[in-house]
């Protein structure tokens, strides 16, 4: 990722599309969680800032991988993790958990078949995986280039992925609604680019704080509200699937 891009990334860690997504994991994960004692082992690949930390640490004890130094920084002053992993994946890992969760980071994977290998090794029997990533690869832009995506995902591209040790629990794109908009500001920041090229590669900004963010957010939770298991929404600006590693 583009250090201007990950510097973006985290001011906009708090925001409404982060703030969103973090609400449809922590519903995604009470669907097929069940009550175990001791707590379950957590591990989110690529947490950034930790902005997902909040929703899993509901769940279970959570670790913690990343690479960037600015992320690894905020990380390691966290309280609510346990361990921060500093490796990149393939790695070796002092445990296997009960869920591995990856948001918005297997694009960014040139092997992406392997990197889910991995995590099926690193699972235990009956662990689940929950992954999200940017949809539909016509709507790759230089904003995916900034990001350091090498792909986008269709629920057809993903699951030809999917290691045949894991059984598909659910998968369906979302931010759905907002998709049209998107796109629209997606285009717009294009062109605007093409016109007035800027000095340096960045992402597309995101809107942070003030009336249309809270607006942009409500719109996002009505969507998550409705979302259960059996959810297909044929085309949205992501995607997530949640599997089980088979016993």
């Amino acid at each position: 990722m583009k250090e201007n891009a990950y510097n973006r990334y985290i001011t906009e860690s708090s925001g409404w599309l982060h703030a969103g997504r973090s609400a449809l994991v922590e519903r995604l994960l009470g669907f097929f969680m069940t009550p175990k004692s001791p707590a379950p082992d957590i591990l989110e690949i690529g947490a950034g800032v930790g902005q997902n930390v909040p929703a899993l640490r509901k769940f279970g004890t959570v670790d913690v991988l990343e690479i960037d130094e600015k992320g690894l920084a905020a990380l390691r002053e966290r309280r609510d993790v346990r361990e921060v992993i500093d490796q990149g994946i393939p790695c070796p890992l002092a445990r296997t958990y009960d869920i591995i969760c990856a948001f918005d980071v297997i694009e960014h994977i040139e092997d992406d078949r392997g990197a889910l290998q991995w995590i099926a090794q690193n699972l235990k029997p009956g662990g689940l995986f929950l992954a999200t990533v940017p949809a539909h690869q016509w709507f790759f832009t230089q904003h995916d280039v900034a990001l350091g995506h090498h792909r986008r995902y269709t629920q057809k591209t993903f699951r030809s992925i999917i290691p045949e040790e894991f059984e598909l629990l659910a998968d369906s794109h979302f931010n759905t609604t907002l998709f049209p908009l998107a796109i629209a500001a997606r285009v717009a920041w294009v062109l605007k680019n093409r016109l007035r090229p800027p000095a340096d590669e960045n992402k597309q900004p995101v809107p942070g704080k003030g009336m249309l963010s809270r607006l942009l957010l409500s719109i996002f939770m009505w969507e998550i509200g409705g979302t259960s298991p059996r959810t297909s929404r044929p085309f949205g600006l992501s995607y997530y699937a949640c599997m089980r590693k088979k016993t």
